[in-house]
């Protein structure tokens, strides 16, 4: 690994932390402002491992860099309900489909952060948690964590494999909760 690549990955695990954390704030706008601080730095981990040698990275950084875009138009929705329309969603969308055209380098894995991205918005522009976390976990978060092992992005890989584990725990968690409240889990409760 040589330097530039080495301060990526520094980069890249303060966003990853930065990004963690976000998911213990319940207001949405203290999330969604906490989210864009970490994709920036997320854009910038992905453009120093691609400066570092590692082509392919750079679609991450595009791909993150709308995602930053994405954030920041459902911020100000909160007080301008006209960006909350299907044509900021249809511009988002293609704007990430014209920058996965520029950066694809030959490699099929350049397009999975276009594919998770673009996934991402549309789940989120849904607001309905259970698709949000359906969604993340069977498409959003594999594509971006395939992405993240071929480009060693090691902060990448945590974080999704952090939300992928999240949400996981999230669904036992309500699965055993429903046992509880149906009387058929209560064994441990009897003497």
């Amino acid at each position: 690994m040589n330097p530039t690549q080495i301060a990526g990955q520094i980069v890249g695990l303060v966003a990853a932390a930065i990004m963690i954390v976000s998911f213990q704030f319940k207001n949405t706008k203290r999330l969604f402002i906490i989210q864009v601080c970490s994709t920036v730095l997320f854009t910038l981990h992905y453009a120093l491992l691609g400066l570092g040698g590692d082509s392919t990275a750079f679609a991450g950084m595009a791909q993150n860099f709308i995602g930053c875009l994405f954030r920041v138009v459902i911020l100000l929705s909160q007080k301008n309900e006209k960006l909350k329309s299907t044509i900021s969603l249809t511009a988002l969308c293609a704007i990430s489909t014209i920058i996965a055209v520029l950066t694809y380098n030959g490699s099929i894995v350049s397009l999975l952060p276009t594919a998770g991205n673009i996934l991402c918005m549309g789940i989120y522009w849904t607001e309905k948690k259970n698709v949000i976390r359906l969604g993340q976990l069977a498409v959003v978060s594999p594509c971006w964590l395939l992405f993240n092992v071929f480009t060693m992005s090691i902060s990448g890989i945590i974080t999704e494999s952090f939300n992928i584990i999240s949400i996981i725990v999230y669904y036992i968690r309500m699965k055993a909760g429903k046992k509880d409240e149906t009387g058929e889990n209560n064994n441990n409760r009897q003497l």
